[in-house]
């Protein structure tokens, strides 16, 4: 027995493996979720984890959130970090699709330039 793709009223709008979308990934949806899902968990857990190390630190040497302040601060200073690297890595787009936006622009105005 094959696997048949939907024929239903999502089909059309479903991306199948091998497909390339605008950005060119040719994975799942599924899967983009979940790289998106464990890169949030992974922001979530380098802010709280070492604000409870700090925590627990403090609880064993007897000082009052000294530690754990710092904790909080490392952690938020390395999230922010990778936010901002995900952040340029979605800035950061081929070099050629520019381009050819720009041409197709100025193509587009050289058209209207010469109907007048």
């Amino acid at each position: 027995m094959s696997w048949k793709p939907s024929t239903g009223p999502d089909a059309e709008n479903d991306t199948r493996l091998g497909e390339r979308d605008a950005q060119g990934d040719n994975r799942s949806a599924t899967a983009k979720a979940t790289e998106w899902a464990s890169r949030i968990m992974t922001i979530s857990l380098e802010m709280v984890l070492p604000g409870l190390a700090g925590y627990w630190l403090d609880s064993k040497l007897g000082s009052k959130g000294l530690f754990m302040l710092l904790g909080f601060a490392a952690g938020s200073f390395i999230a922010f970090k990778q936010l901002m690297a995900i952040a340029k890595k979605g800035q950061t787009k081929s070099p050629n699709s520019h381009q050819a936006s720009s041409k197709d622009t100025t193509s587009a105005n050289r058209s209207k330039k010469d109907e007048l």
